[in-house]
């Protein structure tokens, strides 16, 4: 949930695709079954990112299945990181939802990363902007801690924080834990699982295969 700074290398595609699950209180789930995501460095410090998901949503006895809502965001490094300070990047994003009645809603968050040695912490926040009858603005603020184990390969804890989007609904307050292991030079696989504390009572769970492609780089 929480994003980092870090924008695609110029002239480089990250790919992935695999599936993110929510289960919330009462018989409600929602997935993305599976996504697709590409992330491209379009100029140097800036990445160009679409979302394409196919959604399933389950509420009691009743499911739907269909495409679900399109992702477009464009990430800028604003500040570069150095020893004393962390880098920074302005990451606003739009969700377009495929069922009719429902408005586009736009992010508009920073995202700030520093590292020390094995350590890497990151984290940030911004507004949801999302109109429509009964929809609210809403805040979400998060943080992440993340250690390099081998290579490439790094695990890591969240916590985060996400207001209320409509009228009647609570916040929630939740957390997670993940592993992002490389196999290569170019393929990883992600997973992360976690449960909110605070709020409705949800479990969420995220799985993903990454595949890198661009110009050769030295070693």
């Amino acid at each position: 949930m929480t994003d980092d700074p870090v924008p695609t290398d110029y002239r480089n595609w990250e790919i992935y695709t695999g599936i993110q699950y929510q289960n919330q209180c009462c018989g409600t789930v929602t997935a993305d079954v599976p996504f697709a995501e590409f992330n491209y460095g379009a100029m140097p410090n800036v990445q160009v990112s679409i979302t394409l998901p196919m959604e399933l949503d389950v509420l009691g006895t009743q499911q739907r299945y269909g495409y679900g809502i399109t992702e477009f965001g464009i990430k800028t490094r604003i500040v570069a990181e150095s020893d004393n300070r962390p880098q920074i990047s302005f990451y606003p994003s739009i969700q377009i939802p495929s069922q009719a009645g429902r408005h586009v809603e736009t992010f508009l968050p920073l995202w700030l990363q520093k590292s020390f040695g094995p350590w890497t912490a990151f984290g940030g926040g911004g507004t949801y902007l999302n109109p429509g009858p009964g929809r609210l603005n809403s805040t979400f603020v998060g943080g992440a801690l993340e250690r390099n184990i081998s290579g490439a390969t790094a695990i890591g804890i969240e916590t985060y924080h996400q207001g209320a989007d409509a009228t009647g609904g609570s916040s929630i307050t939740a957390a997670n834990a993940g592993i992002v292991a490389q196999i290569g030079d170019y393929h990883a696989i992600l997973f992360s699982f976690g449960r909110a504390f605070n709020g409705a009572a949800t479990f969420t769970a995220y799985g993903s295969y990454e595949f890198e492609l661009g110009p050769a780089k030295p070693k």
